[in-house]
């Protein structure tokens, strides 16, 4: 196996137990486990800020780079001597 096939396993891998993760803690707080219950507000919460977030910072980066490039000089004809 090369380099980039065990590093797409591990990512697999990883994906994949975060899903189940997930996925029970919906399960188990509805089947009565009280700490998977207590857990299902935070499933919620916390990729619902994580996402807000990424946009927030994706605005700040797009205002960033318009405030810090330098304004295009104009294009028009070439003046003649």
């Amino acid at each position: 196996m090369s380099k980039d096939q065990i590093y797409g396993a591990l990512v697999f891998l990883v994906s994949l137990l975060a899903a189940v993760g997930y996925v029970s803690i919906f399960v188990g707080g509805y089947l009565g486990v009280a700490f998977l219950r207590q857990l299902q507000e935070l499933a919620i919460a916390i990729p619902v800020a994580l996402a807000v977030l990424a946009v927030l910072v994706i605005l700040m980066w797009i205002g960033w780079t318009m405030l810090t490039t330098p304004p295009l000089e104009e294009i028009g004809p070439t003046p003649t001597p």
